[in-house]
């Protein structure tokens, strides 16, 4: 469709609903033209438009309307001209226009002597230009054409006889700039190729699109000047843009840069905020050529070096144009520190190449691909920095510590624990914790106190203070200290790691928090789980741990939602969220999805060591296993934690909740001498443990429910088993023992009590509870005061936070809730007790 076409289709007979008129911008433009033109009135009419916008079809149209009026006109005008009487000038392309030309008509316009129909590209800084749009704008007859839209091309599309989806529509937008006369031709091309396509034969709309808009944008560029090329070849890397900067960068005089820059807006081809359309960015290249461009880039790069201060956007850019200066390796390594972990690692990555072999950004390198979840990328870098390193130098210690975070997650463990032996206790220095919670995790108790006592006698400053609080609770729980029983442990490491900043020392932190929120588990305080668990803060490792504490405590409604729905970033997380599912199934009693989840999990069994951190997830298959007559498949991993407790002398803390889960597992396989034998274990392993020695008494009670008479077991036996079991968080367990025996009473009345039992357990685990992990610290805080019904606004400056980050503590709440109105959330929130 020719600009001509364009022009009358915008003023075109216009539509009418009933007996009104609808009117469109343009027509109205077109109107007021008509109206004063013939009756002599004073007129300054101009449309401004980036090429391909359909400015010029409208002046077009507007000539024919008053050639069939017989008003004078005359197309252009020179410098001598003087019209004769009151007469229309057209003038198409007034930006072009010479402006002392531009000026003189601007003048006769005041004067009264001529009329001015005109059209121009945007332009901000061209003084003279800037008079004749003023006379325009002061009589309402200044025509802005702006891109179109979404809903522009989907009008367009029907009027052609295409139907477009939404999606489909916005693509051709984005790819033709919004340029009018640019998405009509892509829409008639797209249309002829569907007529020329075999019947069936599918039509690739975005490649037409594509042709359509790279030969329209060609043309556009071979026409501009070089300098203006220049600043748009600049936009397109991203490079400053400010007036300053321009002028350095080209080696031009500044009113020379504005008008280049002023010229490569009215260009269309620069969006928003100087955004460089990225379907031009190839015929750029092909007219500018890349030689032209590198040079460009460099010389940005080094314009930039030389401001006085460099951001990391900056030192990027460089880094990418080939310059080479230490300076860049700092900004970058500062961008890095404060940046997302695929941000980071996209800085780093520069700064390498800049500096290749910096020990200190390749650490930092590796250290970000691994909290973005890049294991393997994170593994490469650490095995090639140790594969000729000393255990006694200087920083090695962090090293290390990658690699075992690189090999914990996926599912090593010995080698993990390998790498600390390597290293040697003497080198451990910042690593204590991840090296004793490593080495604990393969049943190294010796190694491990070793390397605790390493920090004895070194000033017990904060880090070094609340680092040793963990540590020594850790040891506790396998008997490594004289700390205390396994309570104390867990005191420990709440008081230690709840101290510390978790999310600061990344992956390896979060092997601890693991470690810690298991232990906590297996003692049954579910509240210290959930204070550890907040340490994590709001990541995927956090919600995986969150959906662990919901499914020990019986929270079985809250599991789905939690459980992250990102594929996970090792092995032993995927083997984790598949425990979780398992359980989840089997506490539903769903048979089909236990079936349906088990091939997989035996594939991530086969892939993963078992440690002490993974007896909870295995306790969860040993009793799938059983549900499916299966357990064969998953004996040698049952042996394998046998013995890894069994070089630990049997723990209470891990042991016993390993050997009332073989119980369960024997009494849903309904085999009576391998719950005898199970039996035996956990009475020996918690002989001399009072609350321990409450799950000994519940799994006696739940055999003696499955092997025995159960009109036997009295009513008070049941009880102090639901009672053992409720004190060791086991909520979903001490129900189930409840109902099975209420179930299975002779005496009607004993029956009823045991079920009301039963019922009460459950009740009180569905009790909304404010705070413990259902929020996190900070969005109870903002959920009060939302209560209390202040604004985004207000809450942020009472909290000391931005409004924005209120915003998304709120969408999170939300989710969390799963609230989706305002009033949804405020019930939900006063339901789960905040106030």
């Amino acid at each position: 469709m020719s600009s001509a076409d364009v022009g009358r289709a915008a003023t075109s007979p216009i539509p009418t609903v009933g007996d009104r008129r609808e009117l469109t911008p343009a027509s109205t433009w077109v109107d007021d033209i008509l109206d004063r033109a013939p009756a002599k009135l004073p007129l300054c009419a101009v449309v401004v438009g980036t090429p391909g916008s359909g400015r010029t079809g409208l002046l077009k149209a507007v000539h024919e309307r008053l050639r069939g009026l017989d008003v004078p006109v005359s197309v252009g005008m020179s410098s001598t001209d003087v019209p004769a009487g009151t007469m229309v000038v057209l003038a198409d392309d007034l930006h072009t226009w010479p402006g002392d030309l531009v000026a003189r008509m601007a003048t006769m316009v005041d004067a009264g002597t001529i009329q001015l129909v005109a059209t121009t590209e945007p332009r901000e800084t061209d003084q003279v230009l800037r008079r004749v749009l003023d006379l325009a704008r002061r009589s309402g007859t200044l025509l802005e054409l702006g891109a179109m839209s979404t809903a522009d091309v989907l009008t367009h599309a029907a009027r052609t006889g295409l139907t477009l989806t939404p999606a489909t529509a916005s693509q051709i937008r984005r790819r033709c700039g919004g340029a009018r006369t640019v998405v009509t031709a892509a829409l008639l091309s797209i249309r002829e190729a569907a007529a020329a396509a075999a019947p069936g034969e599918p039509v690739d709309e975005m490649a037409v699109v594509e042709r359509v808009a790279r030969d329209r944008h060609h043309r556009l560029l071979r026409g501009l000047d070089p300098t203006t090329l220049s600043v748009l070849a600049l936009a397109s890397v991203r490079a400053p843009l400010d007036p300053e900067s321009l002028a350095e960068t080209l080696d031009v005089p500044r009113d020379a840069a504005v008008g280049a820059l002023d010229r490569a807006r009215g260009s269309g081809l620069l969006r928003g905020a100087d955004v460089f359309v990225s379907s031009a960015r190839e015929p750029l290249h092909a007219v500018l050529g890349n030689r032209r461009l590198d040079e460009l880039r460099r010389t940005s790069a080094a314009v930039r070096l030389r401001a006085t201060e460099l951001t990391a956007d900056d030192a990027l850019h460089a880094a990418e144009s080939g310059v080479e200066d230490p300076r860049l390796v700092d900004a970058l390594l500062e961008g890095a520190a404060d940046a997302t972990a695929a941000r980071a690692v996209v800085l780093l990555r520069a700064a390498d190449r800049v500096e290749p072999g910096r020990d200190d950004v390749r650490l930092l390198m590796a250290q970000r691909a691994l909290a973005s979840g890049d294991i393997d990328g994170a593994g490469a870098v650490a095995d090639a920095r140790l594969e000729s390193a000393d255990p006694g130098e200087n920083g090695i210690e962090h090293w290390v510590g990658v690699a075992a975070v690189v090999a914990a997650h996926r599912g090593l463990g010995s080698h993990a624990a390998d790498l600390y032996r390597w290293l040697g206790s003497d080198n451990v220095a910042a690593e204590t914790l991840s090296a004793v919670t490593a080495l604990l995790a393969v049943g190294d108790r010796t190694a491990a106190s070793a390397i605790a006592a390493v920090g004895d006698g070194q000033p017990p400053v904060g880090v070094r203070a609340v680092r040793s609080l963990a540590i020594r609770g850790l040891l506790a729980s396998v008997g490594g200290t004289d700390d205390g029983g396994p309570g104390d442990g867990v005191d420990l490491v709440v008081r230690g790691l709840a101290a510390a900043v978790p999310s600061r020392s990344g992956p390896a932190a979060t092997r601890t928090l693991h470690a810690a929120v298991a232990l906590a588990l297996n003692s049954g305080d579910v509240h210290a789980a959930r204070t550890l668990r907040a340490a994590a803060g709001e990541s995927a490792a956090g919600a995986l741990l969150e959906a662990e504490i919901a499914l020990s405590s019986g929270d079985l409604e809250s599991v789905t939602r939690l459980l992250p729905t990102a594929e996970s970033i090792g092995m032993v997380d995927r083997l984790r969220v598949h425990a979780i599912r398992l359980g989840l199934a089997r506490r539903n009693g769903d048979v089909p999805a236990l079936t349906a989840l088990w091939p997989e999990g035996l594939s991530l069994l086969a892939a993963t060591e078992v440690d002490l951190y993974l007896l909870r997830p295995l306790a969860e298959f040993w009793q799938a296993a059983a549900r499916l007559a299966d357990t064969a498949s998953i004996d040698r991993y049952i042996t394998a934690a046998d013995r890894l407790l069994d070089a630990l002398d049997n723990p209470v803390t891990w042991s016993a909740p390993w050997h009332f889960a073989g119980v369960r597992a024997a009494v849903i396989a309904r085999d009576a001498e391998f719950a005898a034998e199970r039996q035996r274990r956990l009475d020996a392993t918690t002989a001399q443990h009072a609350r321990a020695s409450g799950l000994a008494t519940a799994a006696r009670t739940w055999s003696a429910l499955t092997f025995e008479q159960a009109g036997n077991i009295t009513d008070d036996r049941v009880a102090g088993a639901v009672s053992a079991l409720r004190s060791n968080g086991l909520i979903w367990e001490a129900v189930h023992l409840a109902g099975i025996a209420g179930l299975h009473a002779a005496d009607p009345s004993a029956a009823a009590d045991l079920l009301e039992t039963a019922r009460s357990v459950d009740a009180d685990r569905r009790r909304p509870r404010p705070v413990d992990g259902l929020l996190t610290d900070r969005e109870a805080e903002v959920a009060r005061e939302l209560l209390q019904g202040f604004t985004y606004r207000e809450i942020g400056a009472r909290l000391f936070i931005s409004a924005k980050t209120v915003e998304h503590h709120v969408s999170r709440i939300r989710r969390r809730l799963d609230a989706g109105s305002r009033s949804e959330l405020m019930s939900a929130l006063r339901a789960a007790g905040y106030s």
